[in-house]
């Protein structure tokens, strides 16, 4: 389908997960918004930690998520989205000085465990998704399904309590790429979850480009995080992107 479908809405957990996991369906819909919940961090990250060395892009000291913004703008761009942020700190900086105490005290493995499990970080996410959802003009909106990262799941968890709170919404979950590949079992547990919990999941197909040109030119805009993805940049491009309608059993 080439022709332009209706603005949507697709809360990301991080910087280029709408891009790697919806880039063929943002590529449709033009005017779209893309809601990123760990878009922050430090504003002078020192040392950097193995994620940020990795991607070769960064020195010690740099305000490095302030780069990635730059990037996230020119990726949202490619398809004619805005771009909202809710400047929750990536779980990186949330934990990186205990994991660094922790070999030297084994006590702090619980302290970073306790941060980074706080269920006031989950609310707070929830409170600020409500407060963003209430005032753009969107009705479908797509939800991580929570795979493997714990910023995945501590989103996932959050849009769950706003599909509840927002039933006059039309709520879709996107399964994460490339995750969706590389943990399959994975996939499974979470919808297993998703039915414990009172919800109910239809498979469901939304208009998208017909080719995936524009999603890899969305996520080549992520240049810093490219040495990092590395071959997962071809697996998430090609798809497909599998989605459901979610609804709420439980009033």
């Amino acid at each position: 389908m080439t022709s332009a479908v209706a603005p949507v809405g697709v809360i990301s957990p991080h910087m280029d997960d709408a891009a790697l996991s919806c880039g063929q369906m943002l590529s449709a819909a033009p005017a779209s918004h893309v809601v990123t919940v760990f878009s922050s961090g430090p504003t002078s990250v020192r040392p950097l930690p193995e994620w940020d060395k990795l991607s070769g892009s960064f020195q010690a000291g740099d305000d490095v998520m302030k780069l990635r913004q730059v990037e996230d703008d020119a990726a949202v761009a490619v398809v004619g989205a805005h771009a909202h942020r809710l400047d929750f700190w990536d779980e990186q900086y949330r934990a990186e000085p205990p994991v660094r105490l922790a070999r030297l005290r084994p006590g702090a493995v619980r302290a970073v465990r306790a941060k980074l499990d706080d269920p006031g970080l989950e609310t707070a996410i929830f409170e600020k998704l409500r407060s963003v959802v209430a005032e753009l003009p969107v009705q479908t909106w797509f939800v991580p399904l929570g795979l493997w990262h714990g910023d995945h799941k501590k989103t996932a968890r959050a849009c769950l309590r706003l599909v509840r709170a927002m039933p006059e919404r039309r709520w879709a979950v996107y399964e994460e790429l490339p995750y969706r590949w590389e943990v399959p079992l994975e996939v499974t547990a979470a919808k297993q979850h998703l039915e414990r919990d009172g919800f109910a999941l239809e498979p469901a197909v939304f208009p998208s480009s017909p080719d995936n040109s524009q999603k890899y030119a969305m996520v080549r805009c992520y240049r810093s995080q490219l040495p990092c993805l590395r071959a997962r940049i071809d697996v998430a491009a090609a798809g497909p992107e599998v989605f459901h309608v979610l609804k709420s059993r439980v009033g």
